[in-house]
């Protein structure tokens, strides 16, 4: 159903070619978008914003990785070390057991060589404990970090949520100026993009604004074409396109009324407008 309608839709813009689009935006998956609507921009914005803050993400994540290898390779050297002056603490001890006559030089050398050996021990447990205290502040980082979006997250939606209700107040009201900039706002935060587009072609329909209520109609198909407003949707855009004085599109949408939502009261009043 969303291909067949939005196609009737990307149809009637090419009849209209030799007239001004209701569609004038360039693409918003562009690299260098333009033409946009102030919406459309907010969009784009926050969609770059999204990207920047996974770079981070992902950049924050490499860090903690380097971070445990070089913690795990500390380790590595130290077990080596611990078992090089076990080995030497060994020879040691046998030769003091079987009281050896052992080379005066060569005991001084195997103890100079064990004291060395704890040095380097000692200055390995150093940055080991240096570098679990970077993994630990590294990491604690990462969930505040991710805590604090998840916070911000849950506050948008709700903040939404309470923007719509009111928005869909004013526009039953009547008082369409005050519910468009809260549409357009829930528009540029992507929040339930197919109802807020279908509200903002409605509030531009009975402004009588037709091509922008048109694009916006559109737009809201192309989210999701099975809403239960679909029949006055579709209805509104042939009303839009016959009061522009495209009585070809007009009818098209007349006869996708009556085709894909015989049932509904729209339909009744498609059917009076068919030729």
């Amino acid at each position: 159903m969303k291909y067949f309608i939005a196609g009737i839709l990307l149809a009637a813009v090419l009849v209209q070619a030799d007239e001004p689009s209701a569609f004038g935006a360039g693409s918003m998956d562009s690299s260098n978008p333009y033409g946009l609507t102030q919406t459309e921009r907010s969009v784009v914005e926050n969609r770059q914003v999204s990207l920047s803050n996974q770079k981070l993400i992902r950049q924050q994540a490499l860090k903690i990785e380097q971070l445990q290898e070089t913690v795990e390779g500390l380790r590595t050297v130290i077990d080596s070390i611990s078992s090089k002056i076990g080995q030497t603490g060994q020879k040691l001890s046998e030769i003091n057991a079987q009281n050896s006559k052992a080379d005066a030089t060569e005991v001084a050398a195997m103890q100079a060589q064990i004291d060395t050996l704890k040095k380097k021990s000692e200055n390995n447990y150093q940055k080991i404990n240096q570098a679990l205290k970077n993994l630990t502040a590294a990491m604690g980082n990462s969930k505040k970090s991710s805590k604090k979006k998840e916070t911000k997250a849950k506050t948008k939606v709700k903040s939404n949520s309470a923007i719509i209700q009111r928005a869909i107040s004013d526009y039953r009201a009547k008082r369409y100026s005050k519910a468009k900039k809260s549409f357009q706002l829930l528009a540029a935060n992507n929040y339930k993009p197919a109802k807020t587009h279908y509200y903002l072609g409605e509030i531009a329909y009975y402004q009588k604004n037709y091509e922008e209520a048109i694009a916006y109609f559109k737009k809201s198909v192309g989210f999701y074409d099975q809403a239960s407003y679909m029949p006055t949707l579709l209805l509104h855009t042939a009303l839009s396109f016959k009061n522009l004085g495209d009585n070809e599109n007009a009818q098209r949408f007349f006869d996708t009324i009556l085709t894909s939502y015989p049932e509904s009261s729209q339909a009744n009043i498609a059917e009076k407008y068919l030729n």
